[in-house]
Protein backbone atom coordinates (compact mmCIF):
# COMPACT_ATOMS: atom_id res chain seq x y z
CA UNK A 1 0.00 0.00 0.00
CA UNK A 2 1.19 3.22 -0.90
CA UNK A 3 1.99 6.19 1.53
CA UNK A 4 -1.21 7.95 -0.27
CA UNK A 5 -3.50 4.44 -0.18
CA UNK A 6 -2.11 4.61 3.46
CA UNK A 7 -3.31 8.22 4.21
CA UNK A 8 -6.48 7.84 2.00
CA UNK A 9 -7.49 5.11 4.41
CA UNK A 10 -6.50 7.02 7.55
CA UNK A 11 -8.92 10.01 6.43
CA UNK A 12 -11.79 7.83 5.60
CA UNK A 13 -12.01 6.11 9.14
CA UNK A 14 -11.18 9.31 10.65
CA UNK A 15 -14.23 10.44 8.81
CA UNK A 16 -16.58 7.03 9.51
CA UNK A 17 -15.67 7.57 13.29
CA UNK A 18 -16.22 10.89 13.55
CA UNK A 19 -19.96 10.39 12.06
CA UNK A 20 -20.45 7.71 14.55
CA UNK A 21 -19.69 9.77 17.39
CA UNK A 22 -21.76 12.41 15.69
CA UNK A 23 -24.84 10.06 15.64
CA UNK A 24 -24.34 8.58 19.04
CA UNK A 25 -24.55 11.72 20.51
CA UNK A 26 -27.27 12.93 18.83
CA UNK A 27 -29.48 10.22 19.78
CA UNK A 28 -29.08 10.81 23.27
CA UNK A 29 -31.16 13.92 22.90
CA UNK A 30 -34.56 12.67 22.39
CA UNK A 31 -35.09 10.40 25.45
CA UNK A 32 -32.72 13.38 27.49
CA UNK A 33 -35.22 16.01 26.61
CA UNK A 34 -38.22 14.23 27.47
CA UNK A 35 -36.44 12.81 30.98
CA UNK A 36 -35.70 16.47 31.84
CA UNK A 37 -39.32 17.63 30.77
CA UNK A 38 -40.76 14.96 32.93
CA UNK A 39 -38.81 16.57 36.17
CA UNK A 40 -40.01 19.97 35.79
CA UNK A 41 -42.97 19.00 37.43
CA UNK A 42 -44.23 19.21 40.73
CA UNK A 43 -42.05 17.14 42.56
CA UNK A 44 -44.23 14.21 44.50
CA UNK A 45 -42.41 13.66 48.18
CA UNK A 46 -42.22 9.31 48.48
CA UNK A 47 -45.41 7.66 50.39
CA UNK A 48 -44.55 5.74 53.28
CA UNK A 49 -44.67 2.66 51.45
CA UNK A 50 -41.59 3.63 49.18
CA UNK A 51 -39.86 4.14 52.38
CA UNK A 52 -37.95 1.62 54.63
CA UNK A 53 -39.36 0.71 57.72
CA UNK A 54 -37.22 1.14 61.08
CA UNK A 55 -37.25 -1.74 63.39
CA UNK A 56 -39.07 -0.52 66.30
CA UNK A 57 -40.98 2.40 64.15
CA UNK A 58 -41.02 4.87 62.22
CA UNK A 59 -39.88 5.70 58.69
CA UNK A 60 -36.81 7.08 57.03
CA UNK A 61 -36.68 8.76 53.65
CA UNK A 62 -34.61 6.86 51.30
CA UNK A 63 -35.81 8.43 48.03
CA UNK A 64 -32.52 10.64 46.78
CA UNK A 65 -33.53 14.53 46.43
CA UNK A 66 -34.05 15.52 42.95
CA UNK A 67 -32.80 18.65 41.47
CA UNK A 68 -35.23 22.01 41.79
CA UNK A 69 -37.73 22.54 39.08
CA UNK A 70 -35.94 25.47 38.17
CA UNK A 71 -32.70 24.44 38.08
CA UNK A 72 -34.21 21.20 35.59
CA UNK A 73 -35.97 24.08 33.86
CA UNK A 74 -33.19 25.84 33.22
CA UNK A 75 -31.24 22.37 31.83
CA UNK A 76 -34.06 21.72 29.32
CA UNK A 77 -34.22 25.20 27.85
CA UNK A 78 -30.21 24.74 27.72
CA UNK A 79 -30.45 21.46 25.99
CA UNK A 80 -32.96 22.67 23.52
CA UNK A 81 -31.24 25.23 22.26
CA UNK A 82 -27.76 24.13 21.76
CA UNK A 83 -29.86 22.02 19.42
CA UNK A 84 -31.87 25.03 17.89
CA UNK A 85 -28.74 27.14 17.56
CA UNK A 86 -27.09 24.24 16.26
CA UNK A 87 -29.97 23.15 13.47
CA UNK A 88 -29.96 26.73 12.08
CA UNK A 89 -26.17 27.13 11.91
CA UNK A 90 -25.92 24.04 10.01
CA UNK A 91 -28.65 25.27 7.86
CA UNK A 92 -26.54 28.37 6.95
CA UNK A 93 -23.52 26.40 5.83
CA UNK A 94 -24.36 23.53 3.84
CA UNK A 95 -26.95 23.01 0.75
CA UNK A 96 -29.67 20.67 1.21
CA UNK A 97 -32.96 19.28 -0.90
CA UNK A 98 -34.67 19.33 2.64
CA UNK A 99 -35.05 22.53 4.73
CA UNK A 100 -34.19 22.41 7.98
CA UNK A 101 -37.10 21.28 10.20
CA UNK A 102 -38.97 25.29 12.16
CA UNK A 103 -38.15 25.30 15.90
CA UNK A 104 -39.34 27.08 18.77
CA UNK A 105 -37.42 28.36 21.15
CA UNK A 106 -38.41 27.01 24.00
CA UNK A 107 -38.85 23.50 24.16
CA UNK A 108 -42.10 21.75 24.55
CA UNK A 109 -43.72 21.74 27.81
CA UNK A 110 -45.19 18.28 26.99
CA UNK A 111 -42.81 15.74 27.92
CA UNK A 112 -43.64 13.84 24.68
CA UNK A 113 -44.35 16.08 22.38
CA UNK A 114 -40.66 17.53 23.36
CA UNK A 115 -39.13 14.16 22.79
CA UNK A 116 -41.06 14.44 18.96
CA UNK A 117 -39.46 17.54 18.47
CA UNK A 118 -36.20 16.65 19.32
CA UNK A 119 -36.49 13.39 16.93
CA UNK A 120 -37.45 15.85 14.18
CA UNK A 121 -34.36 17.99 14.72
CA UNK A 122 -31.43 14.97 15.64
CA UNK A 123 -32.89 13.06 12.67
CA UNK A 124 -31.96 16.04 9.77
CA UNK A 125 -28.95 16.81 11.12
CA UNK A 126 -28.10 13.25 11.47
CA UNK A 127 -29.16 12.90 8.15
CA UNK A 128 -26.47 15.30 6.72
CA UNK A 129 -23.96 14.40 9.31
CA UNK A 130 -21.44 13.77 5.77
CA UNK A 131 -21.67 17.26 4.66
CA UNK A 132 -21.50 19.08 8.74
CA UNK A 133 -18.00 17.17 8.76
CA UNK A 134 -16.96 19.06 5.68
CA UNK A 135 -17.72 22.07 7.37
CA UNK A 136 -14.74 22.90 9.73
CA UNK A 137 -16.04 26.60 10.50
CA UNK A 138 -18.56 23.99 12.70
CA UNK A 139 -16.15 22.68 14.54
CA UNK A 140 -15.68 24.55 17.55
CA UNK A 141 -19.59 24.71 17.85
CA UNK A 142 -19.67 20.95 17.33
CA UNK A 143 -17.26 20.09 19.83
CA UNK A 144 -19.16 22.88 22.19
CA UNK A 145 -22.61 21.09 21.68
CA UNK A 146 -21.62 17.40 21.96
CA UNK A 147 -19.59 17.72 25.42
CA UNK A 148 -22.74 20.14 26.57
CA UNK A 149 -24.92 16.79 25.66
CA UNK A 150 -22.39 14.55 27.46
CA UNK A 151 -22.21 16.57 30.27
CA UNK A 152 -26.52 16.39 30.69
CA UNK A 153 -26.55 12.82 29.60
CA UNK A 154 -23.66 11.98 33.01
CA UNK A 155 -26.08 14.25 35.07
CA UNK A 156 -29.70 12.32 34.19
CA UNK A 157 -28.44 9.09 33.51
CA UNK A 158 -30.07 9.19 30.17
CA UNK A 159 -28.42 6.44 27.57
CA UNK A 160 -29.75 5.78 23.55
CA UNK A 161 -29.95 3.03 21.88
CA UNK A 162 -28.42 1.45 19.12
CA UNK A 163 -28.97 3.19 15.91
CA UNK A 164 -30.35 0.35 13.20
CA UNK A 165 -28.17 0.21 10.41
CA UNK A 166 -29.51 2.15 6.87
CA UNK A 167 -30.60 0.30 4.46
CA UNK A 168 -28.72 -1.06 1.44
CA UNK A 169 -29.55 0.91 -2.02
CA UNK A 170 -30.81 -0.86 -4.70
CA UNK A 171 -28.60 1.21 -7.28
CA UNK A 172 -24.77 1.67 -5.75
CA UNK A 173 -24.90 -1.16 -3.04
CA UNK A 174 -24.40 1.22 -0.36
CA UNK A 175 -26.24 1.61 2.92
CA UNK A 176 -26.86 5.31 2.97
CA UNK A 177 -30.53 5.25 2.45
CA UNK A 178 -33.07 7.39 4.65
CA UNK A 179 -36.27 7.03 4.98
CA UNK A 180 -38.96 9.95 5.00
CA UNK A 181 -42.90 10.17 4.93
CA UNK A 182 -45.48 12.02 2.18
CA UNK A 183 -48.65 12.84 2.52
CA UNK A 184 -50.64 10.38 -0.04
CA UNK A 185 -51.04 12.12 -3.72
CA UNK A 186 -54.09 9.76 -4.09
CA UNK A 187 -56.26 11.48 -1.25
CA UNK A 188 -55.70 8.25 1.25
CA UNK A 189 -54.95 9.44 4.83
CA UNK A 190 -52.41 6.30 4.74
CA UNK A 191 -48.96 8.24 4.25
CA UNK A 192 -46.17 6.84 1.50
CA UNK A 193 -42.77 6.30 2.24
CA UNK A 194 -39.95 7.67 0.40
CA UNK A 195 -36.25 6.39 0.48
CA UNK A 196 -33.14 8.32 -1.04
CA UNK A 197 -29.93 7.32 -0.68
CA UNK A 198 -27.52 9.87 -0.11
CA UNK A 199 -25.10 8.16 -1.95
CA UNK A 200 -25.82 8.14 -5.46
CA UNK A 201 -29.54 10.17 -5.10
CA UNK A 202 -31.60 7.35 -6.13
CA UNK A 203 -35.47 8.21 -4.95
CA UNK A 204 -38.41 6.27 -5.20
CA UNK A 205 -42.02 5.39 -3.27
CA UNK A 206 -42.56 2.15 -1.55
CA UNK A 207 -46.38 1.13 -1.29
CA UNK A 208 -47.88 -1.54 0.45
CA UNK A 209 -48.66 -4.68 -1.81
CA UNK A 210 -52.64 -4.93 -2.68
CA UNK A 211 -53.67 -7.99 -0.57
CA UNK A 212 -56.30 -9.68 -3.17
CA UNK A 213 -59.39 -10.08 -1.46
CA UNK A 214 -60.55 -13.50 0.08
CA UNK A 215 -63.16 -15.13 -2.75
CA UNK A 216 -66.79 -15.44 -0.97
CA UNK A 217 -68.12 -18.05 -3.43
CA UNK A 218 -69.36 -21.19 -1.73
CA UNK A 219 -69.82 -24.03 -3.75
CA UNK A 220 -72.66 -26.23 -2.88
CA UNK A 221 -72.68 -30.03 -3.50
CA UNK A 222 -75.18 -32.85 -2.44
CA UNK A 223 -73.94 -35.48 0.18
CA UNK A 224 -73.34 -37.54 -2.47
CA UNK A 225 -70.54 -35.30 -4.44
CA UNK A 226 -68.96 -34.69 -1.18
CA UNK A 227 -68.10 -38.01 -0.48
CA UNK A 228 -67.28 -38.90 -4.66
CA UNK A 229 -69.83 -41.78 -3.72
CA UNK A 230 -72.23 -41.03 -6.68
CA UNK A 231 -72.52 -42.21 -10.23
CA UNK A 232 -74.69 -39.69 -11.78
CA UNK A 233 -75.93 -36.51 -9.60
CA UNK A 234 -79.48 -37.05 -8.91
CA UNK A 235 -79.73 -32.85 -7.00
CA UNK A 236 -81.21 -30.42 -8.67
CA UNK A 237 -79.76 -27.81 -5.95
CA UNK A 238 -76.32 -29.85 -6.46
CA UNK A 239 -72.98 -27.39 -7.81
CA UNK A 240 -70.82 -30.07 -8.30
CA UNK A 241 -68.85 -30.26 -11.75
CA UNK A 242 -69.83 -33.30 -13.64
CA UNK A 243 -73.03 -31.13 -14.29
CA UNK A 244 -75.25 -34.96 -14.72
CA UNK A 245 -78.39 -33.80 -12.79
CA UNK A 246 -78.96 -30.41 -14.68
CA UNK A 247 -81.96 -31.35 -17.43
Amino acid sequence: MTQLEQLTLTTEQTHRDWVRAFTWHLDVVPPLIEVIIWMTYPHVRASRFDQIKITGGGYIDNVPDVESAAAVLADARELWWLIVDYTRAVAEWIESTRPAPALDEQPNADPLSARSDALLAVGWLIDHAEHIHQVHELDEHTDSMLADIRRLRGRYGVFPKPRPQRERCRVCGERKVASSWMQNPTGSPKPLRVTSCQGCGDTHTIEDAVTPARSTTTVVLSEACADLAHEACRSLHCQCTCHVGEP
